[in-house]
């Protein structure tokens, strides 16, 4: 997770759970696909743990850049493809699968776009002193990743059109969902976003992992409605 290797670790211990639970509650195979969600949560956190781990230790350090990639494609390529597309999957409504093909050809683009930075452009991960989040007095807390990107300056205008388009595709999409509880699951990802920005500025892409179990625990939630509704 963004403290350390163990909250990492334990943290895709939990997810691992949820998930494999989520996954046998589900009745289709389009539901199975949405329960996968922790599961993938779980893989991300585990490869966050490793990386804690390859920039603490020497041994590992020459893993640092291939788990550094890694961790940045779960978090940044996949779920704003994943997301809109399991939730769309799920969906019944006509006019609603309309506006979410659109989401999903956005998050797709994404994807694609947060693909070819990486592979184009190096990326460093680094554990600065985060002297201005809440937790700063505590040493333990005061230390999160950072991924630092070395692509040529470009406009704020144009990061700030695909921060949009990815929030567009990871938060929009579960309101337009006609399944009653779905909607959570945006409130749940909007109130992490706007935690990680406001009190943890340079260090979001991490930070708004941390709330990755309760993500996950909303996911079952919806599953298990899905079961009742079906039943």
């Amino acid at each position: 997770m963004c403290f350390s290797a163990t909250a990492s670790f334990g943290a895709s211990a939990v997810l691992v759970t949820i998930g494999i639970i989520a996954v046998a509650k589900a009745k289709t195979n389009r539901q199975r696909l949405f329960a996968t969600i922790p599961l993938i949560f779980a893989v991300q956190q585990l490869t966050e743990g490793l990386l804690w781990l390859s920039l603490k230790n020497a041994d590992m350090a020459s893993w640092q850049p291939l788990i550094t990639y890694f961790y940045l494609v779960f978090a940044m390529a996949v779920w704003p493809l994943w997301v809109p597309l399991t939730i769309r999957l799920l969906e019944k409504d006509a006019r609603r699968k309309k506006t979410m093909n659109v989401l999903v050809t956005i998050g797709a683009l994404v994807s694609i776009i947060v693909v070819l930075v990486l592979s184009l452009y190096p990326v460093h991960a680094m554990t600065p002193a985060c002297l201005s989040c809440p937790f700063s007095a505590t040493p333990s807390l005061s230390q999160h990743l950072h991924y630092q990107f070395t692509f040529p300056p470009v406009p704020e205008g144009l990061i700030g059109t695909f921060t949009a388009l990815y929030i567009m595709a990871t938060i929009i999409t579960p309101f337009i969902s006609s399944i009653k509880k779905m909607k959570w699951l945006g409130f749940v990802f909007l109130a992490s976003y706007l935690f990680a920005v406001i009190l943890y500025d340079g260090f979001v892409i991490s930070i708004w992992c941390f709330f990755a179990a309760l993500l996950s625990f909303v996911v079952l939630w919806i599953i298990m409605g899905l079961r009742k509704s079906a039943s």
